[in-house]
């Protein structure tokens, strides 16, 4: 069932002619902008105009106040028939490998840290980096994707790349300090931070196996004859994919590199709001390897990450592994 989140209408109306002998009538037209997401097609913006403009099967036909334009439509002379079918059949099998790869789009979610233990209640020489994990945000927006398909869509390789930014909210009112040797907290009286976080931002890499559960049948070259013959387009609707109930999951790793680090911090002091950053590296690993989880219905899709390397160099702070929970808001394909 398609569920519209946002839905609104534009209305632009036609200006007057200009006075020449063959110009189009002026007509009340309507444009329709319509957004929204559904489980067939994900995010989607969709425009639809009304005029007088007639379309009629395999025709497009504008209308003047003196003339009729017609401009008609057939399929194209195939060159050759062999040729010409393996090209629709390999359009038509990168269409659905695109249909049902999920790692495009833009990830939201929340961080947190845990301790040695595996608890996220950090103490002793860590809670410093004790953080608000309802404030410490992630965002990844994934450009690109490929997935080598294992003989079928159901399974496949999946690689692309991506832009992340990690946030990291600390809770207590420290100022993170670090020298050679280590990276340690300094408790502070006054100011009362309004803002205390750790930043980075790096690209993203993903090698994972995805599987998927949705049946879509790719048309045999009788098939893509029958479509060509077809004006009810009745047969081209049988091969037509939609994400619609597939349920879809995706295990591996995404490694990460960090060309970008940022300490902000924000206070009020004497009625003035003010404000420090600091671009050092606060000795953060550049790099990171997490084991990662995608998992979705239709065209939802939820991911969850946890590191396999440190947030800190070895040696140069607290044993902290980062984890990461969230939701594909937008899907690019």
């Amino acid at each position: 069932m398609r569920t519209a989140l946002l839905l609104f209408t534009l209305s632009l109306h036609s200006l007057p002619g200009l006075a020449q002998s063959d110009s189009a009538a002026v007509n009340e037209n309507r444009t329709t902008l319509s957004l929204g997401v559904n489980s067939r097609e994900g995010a989607y913006a969709k425009v639809e105009d009304s005029d007088t403009t007639k379309k009629s099967e395999g025709n497009f036909t504008i209308e003047t106040k003196r003339k009729r334009i017609t401009v008609h439509t057939e399929p194209r002379i195939w060159a050759s028939e062999t040729d010409s079918i393996a090209e629709v059949i390999k359009e038509r099998r990168t269409e659905r490998r695109n249909m049902f790869t999920y790692w495009s789009g833009i990830d939201v979610g929340v961080n947190t840290l845990i301790d040695e233990g595996g608890s996220p209640d950090l103490s002793g020489n860590a809670e410093f980096m004790e953080i608000d994990n309802a404030r410490s945000r992630f965002l990844s927006i994934n450009l690109m994707e490929q997935k080598i398909e294992f003989g079928t869509h159901h399974v496949g390789l999946l690689t692309g790349l991506g832009w992340e930014f990690v946030n990291y909210r600390l809770k207590n009112n420290v100022t993170l300090a670090y020298d050679a040797d280590s990276v340690y907290g300094v408790e502070m009286e006054t100011p009362d931070l309004r803002k205390n976080k750790l930043r980075q931002m790096g690209i993203r890499v993903p090698l994972m196996l995805e599987f998927n559960t949705k049946r879509a049948a790719m048309p045999t070259d009788a098939d893509v004859r029958a479509m060509r013959a077809d004006t009810t387009r009745a047969v081209a609707k049988r091969f037509r994919h939609s994400r619609k109930n597939n349920f879809h999951l995706a295990m591996g790793v995404v490694g990460s590199w960090y060309f970008d680090s940022m300490y902000k911090q924000k206070w009020t002091e004497d009625g003035e709001q003010r404000k420090a950053r600091d671009k050092g590296d606060y000795l953060l690993l550049p790099y990171r390897a997490a084991a990662s989880v995608r998992l979705g219905f239709g065209a939802w899709n939820l991911f969850a990450e946890y590191s396999l390397t440190p947030l800190f160099k070895e040696g140069k702070g607290p044993e902290l592994t980062p984890v990461t929970v969230g939701l594909t808001i937008i899907g690019f394909n």
